[in-house]
């Protein structure tokens, strides 16, 4: 054996071991976890999730000694364990109701779990468990404060609090990313409106607030990774295709949450043009800029011309209102990625879409 094989051997036995001990550490906190919690769970009342006594603070108080072991691991960013740990949580819980046929309330839990399932980027899984937990919350759902999406555990990370504004992936985090196009609608259409208006308008919605989050969170990682693959020269000419589209799914899941808000509002049946057509069809710049340039592109090429004209040509809000209408369009039902011009102007593009949405709240007077 070679003195760098000896090495590596001697390295790879170090790693046992750590890997060990830290299996170890990790089930004598679960055992502890679980003593406390079948122990308060015998003691806990039945809880009614539509009708809850008592103060929104004791909803919980069955898991508040269960849930101090597993909170350091989530405060301290070892996101991975503290996933592993909710999870075992929660399938204890379930199993003692199941058994006891005792409903407990599993908001703290369904969100703890969900914050961990976010910052290990398990976004499908983060949001559903968030969405689980207001869900189990549903009694206190008419005060905003009490949202899973304004617990400081969530907004950590969707703000990058403790990164000076970036996220655990690097890059601008979602709300930062998203306060940034913000300012710029401000800024070229002479308004003022702030992130905390944006929220507020959809705050009796959970279900289409979990949808922006969560593609959000997709546009972000994505994008952070076509970086990451620039950088580090994994691909000499464009990126990999499974990532370009991913960020499709991205754009896909934004435009869909533009749409539903249009709707939630309109009473107008019909394809997304028709939509379109009767919230701004008599306006001048939605016959010239939208209507008239509105090509329903069928090819990669016809995809980017399109995109390139109307960045370059259209003014706004028609500008805006094609390229949503496009992007939707085109990611739905072609999806080639294939679209060089959409991937250098992706930040420009996406831009476009939010400014739709506050665009239409603003024309509307929803804000």
């Amino acid at each position: 054996m070679s003195w760098l094989e000896f090495q590596a051997w001697s390295n790879y036995r170090f790693g046992i071991t750590l890997a060990i001990d830290c299996r170890t550490l990790y089930e004598k906190a679960v055992r502890l976890g679980l003593t406390d919690l079948q122990q308060d769970m015998e003691r806990a009342e039945p809880y009614d999730h539509d009708r809850p006594r008592g103060e929104y603070d004791r909803k919980n108080v069955y898991f508040n000694r269960a849930n101090f072991i597993g909170i350091p691991f989530l405060e301290g960013g070892i996101t991975g364990i503290s996933k592993m740990y909710y999870w075992e949580m929660l399938n204890t819980i379930n199993e003692h109701e199941r058994k006891n046929n005792k409903p407990l309330n599993k908001g703290m839990v369904c969100g703890n779990l969900g914050v961990s399932a976010l910052a290990e980027g398990d976004f499908d899984a983060g949001i559903a468990y968030l969405l689980w937990a207001g869900h189990e919350d549903r009694g206190w759902s008419g005060d905003p404060a009490k949202s899973i999406f304004a617990n400081p555990l969530y907004t950590q990370f969707a703000e990058g609090t403790h990164r000076q504004g970036k996220s655990q992936f690097g890059g601008p985090a979602p709300w930062i990313m998203l306060k940034t196009m913000i300012d710029k609608y401000n800024s070229e259409f002479k308004h003022n409106v702030d992130i905390k208006e944006v929220f507020k308008e959809i705050e009796g919605s959970p279900e289409h607030r979990a949808l922006l989050e969560g593609s959000l969170w997709v546009i972000h990682r994505n994008l952070e990774l076509l970086k990451e693959e620039k950088e580090r020269g994994i691909y000499s000419d464009k990126n990999n295709i499974y990532t370009r589209l991913r960020l499709f799914d991205g754009i896909i899941g934004v435009c869909r949450f533009v749409e539903l808000r249009m709707r939630y509002y309109e009473s107008i049946s019909g394809t997304l043009g028709v939509l379109l057509e009767g919230i701004f069809g008599e306006e001048t710049w939605f016959k010239n800029d939208v209507s008239r340039r509105n090509k329903s592109p069928q090819t990669p090429d016809e995809f980017d011309n399109l995109l390139k004209e109307a960045l370059q040509s259209c003014n706004r809000p028609g500008k805006n209102v094609l390229i949503f209408w496009t992007l939707r369009n085109y990611a739905t039902h072609v999806c080639d990625p294939n679209t060089p011009f959409f991937f250098k102007n992706f930040e420009d593009l996406f831009y476009e879409v939010v400014a739709t949405y506050i665009y239409y709240l603003k024309y509307k007077k929803r804000i």
